[in-house]
């Protein structure tokens, strides 16, 4: 298995490492996999998790390319003025015409980590060739558990003293935002904002309606943003995209997949729903 680093885009900006599938076929592959930045980081991924990836999708015939997004890694910033998401979204389809051409395969999936998540669904939902996408602590919404839980979270982080001064400071200021905080329709997520949840339930219908496979992981890192097991099924069970999608609670890790142990448990998350959902093996 010998990986090639190539440059390519319509302003040769883009830098992609290309990994072919282990035991090359004369058939052409399933599917290939598309792995990107998480927020700054370069294409390796966090701890290197999209090397890992690559690695263990070619031992099961799906060849991977991993690369850096205009204006991160090595890559170089396009010439032109699209705004930093809809670039990156140009990014992954220039890339996916590059994999197409060079593996003979026009289904494709993706590993968005954080903001990678937003370009996975956004060009799902511009590219019928995106078939799935790995969703990893994409948008997440408050419920009234979340609340709950955040709350006894903050308590024991401040103690019973400064949880009391924070609470009469906000008593004080009439229950107002602090700059710090940002409303709950707009929560930030890696280099996006969410969008009000009956926005993004349309985008998840119409995904699954067309038969993308959305498979959405959160950390159990982020306490004051996705806490429990049952938050998914509280913020989407009564939308009819629920029973269409996958959901995995990976509380064992950070947002970051810093363990060994998360890293494990990472890998064979996403390989049991490669095989499964995608491969149908």
């Amino acid at each position: 298995m010998a990986e090639q680093t190539l440059i390519l885009g319509t302003d040769n900006h883009l830098v992609a490492t290309f990994t072919p599938a282990a035991h090359p076929s004369s058939e052409p592959p399933r599917c290939v996999a598309i792995l990107s930045n998480s927020g700054v980081i370069p294409r390796g991924g966090p701890h290197r998790m999209n090397v890992h990836l690559a690695r263990r999708f070619a031992e099961l015939g799906v060849p991977s390319v991993r690369f850096d997004m205009s204006g991160l890694g090595d890559s170089l910033r396009a010439s032109g003025n699209l705004p930093v998401i809809d670039q990156w979204v140009a990014d992954t389809r220039a890339v996916m015409d590059a994999a197409q051409a060079r593996y003979g395969c026009d289904r494709f999936l993706m590993i968005g980590f954080c903001s990678g998540a937003v370009v996975g669904h956004l060009v799902a939902l511009e590219d019928p060739r995106m078939r799935a996408v790995l969703l990893w602590d994409l948008y997440a919404y408050p419920t009234l558990q979340f609340h709950a839980r955040t709350f006894l979270y903050k308590l024991r982080r401040a103690g019973v003293v400064g949880a009391v001064k924070k609470l009469w400071a906000r008593i004080s200021a009439g229950f107002r935002a602090t700059p710090d905080e940002a409303p709950e329709t707009a929560r930030w997520i890696g280099m996006s904002i969410s969008p009000p949840i009956e926005e993004f339930v349309q985008r998840a219908q119409t995904l699954t309606a067309d038969g993308v496979e959305l498979f959405f992981v959160f950390s159990g890192g982020e306490p004051e943003f996705f806490n429990h097991n049952g938050q998914f099924k509280a913020m989407f069970g009564r939308y009819p995209f629920f029973d269409k999608v996958a959901f995995h609670y990976l509380e064992v890790s950070d947002h970051l997949v810093t363990s060994r142990k998360a890293q494990s448990a990472f890998l064979s998350m996403t390989e049991h729903w490669l095989r499964q959902r995608i491969l149908k093996q």
